[in-house]
């Protein structure tokens, strides 16, 4: 039998710092927490400003520009940029869900869940916006509801554990406690988002043996914020799973494929980018963290690599080839900013459409990827 307690406060940080009792002036937190989201996010921005510019209805340029501003933490200008599109796209169920997720974030959470709603109603299998649409329901402490919501968003993407980190948060919103602490400690078992589901299980933990009112005010502290750090948490990441012949993107699975021993050197990874881009998303960072590290150990970090991009056949074979030897310059400069790579290690190449992983399904999101291949041992005299 799980343990149930029904505390007065209106929404959990899903980012709340521990300590016991907190002082009501705890500061909320930030929608960027590195200079390279930052740098990422204003690129972007950028970048879908003269997209928009250019074509006033594209509905690509409109989101794109929304959801870079609301990640930025700029609300009221995604805000502003929806309002400007609702003539135009006010039928379209992506565009309802991006103008649901500002409303939400605002404080209009009546008008966020109704968004949210209508843009589910002819079914869809983004399994993010379920996971919003549970977010609206919490913050309208319509519980039940809610861990609905995040339920079907785990039956089109099972075990992701941001959607299990907010299925947890709502659990413990709505009194169950112990329940909520089961699935934070299952979240934590899939290996993603391991500090804020940390966090998570640990302020509840907490929460669960302080005095009724002293519990009460422990959870009140952090309002609203669970709205921006629940939505970030999930709409940042990129498909439900890797499809089968993308290497899986931790760093220990790397290093075995590239391995000196290893007889096929060589990887495919997801890397995400803006739309019609070579821009990195924020969400392109994780991977790319983890492959940084497998670059740089051990033996691995004596060894030169060629870095390939690859496009879809979707546009002309110039333009492709012109993307994705921008977009392999892309991976190549953040390895070089943010692990120090020596960039004569690295050799960065478009092939564009000309090496399609799935040559029967052309325009297939599954060769739009990056190729990383182990070369020639380095020299002694190559090395830095």
């Amino acid at each position: 039998m799980f343990k149930s307690f029904k505390p007065t406060f209106a929404a959990l940080s899903a980012v709340l710092m521990l300590g016991a009792c907190a002082d009501a002036g705890t500061p909320k937190p930030t929608t960027s927490t590195t200079p390279e989201e930052i740098a990422a996010f204003g690129e972007a921005i950028d970048h879908y400003r003269t997209l928009l510019a250019q074509n006033p209805d594209e509905i690509e340029a409109v989101l794109g520009l929304a959801r870079n501003l609301r990640w930025a933490g700029r609300i009221d200008e995604a805000a502003e940029v929806l309002t400007a599109a609702v003539p135009m796209l006010a039928s379209q169920p992506r565009f309802l869900a991006e103008l649901g997720k500002v409303r939400l974030i605002q404080g209009d959470s009546a008008t966020g869940v109704q968004l949210l709603q209508r843009a589910t109603v002819n079914g869809t299998d983004d399994w993010r916006l379920y996971s919003a649409l549970g977010i609206g329901n919490d913050y309208l402490q319509r519980y039940t509801e809610a861990q609905a919501a995040y339920k079907k968003a785990l039956e089109m993407c099972p075990d992701d554990s941001a959607v299990m980190n907010n299925l947890g948060v709502s659990q413990g919103l709505s009194g169950h406690v112990d329940q909520a602490i089961f699935t934070f400690q299952e979240a934590l078992s899939h290996g993603r988002h391991t500090d804020k589901i940390t966090r998570n299980l640990k302020l509840f933990q907490n929460a669960r043996d302080l005095c009724d009112s002293c519990s009460s005010d422990y959870l009140r502290q952090s309002g609203g914020m669970i709205l921006a750090a629940g939505l970030m948490g999930t709409d940042r990441e990129g498909p439900c799973a890797p499809a089968p012949q993308y290497t899986e993107a931790v760093a220990p699975v790397m290093v075995e494929k590239l391995a000196p021993e290893a007889p096929a050197p060589s990887i495919n990874i997801k890397v995400f980018f803006e739309f019609d881009s070579a821009i990195l998303k924020p969400e392109a960072m994780d991977v790319l963290d983890n492959l940084g590290e497998a670059l740089t150990y051990g033996e691995l970090n004596n060894y030169r690599f060629q870095i390939a991009g690859h496009t879809d056949a979707v546009g002309s074979e110039g333009y492709n080839q012109k993307l994705s030897q921008h977009r392999a310059k892309s991976v190549l400069d953040y390895l070089v900013t943010t692990f120090g790579i020596d960039p004569a290690r690295v050799d960065p190449v478009g092939y564009g459409e000309s090496q399609l992983l799935d040559p029967e399904n052309p325009e297939g999101d599954i060769n739009r990827r990056v190729q990383v291949t182990r070369l020639e041992r380095m020299a002694e005299t190559q090395k830095p």
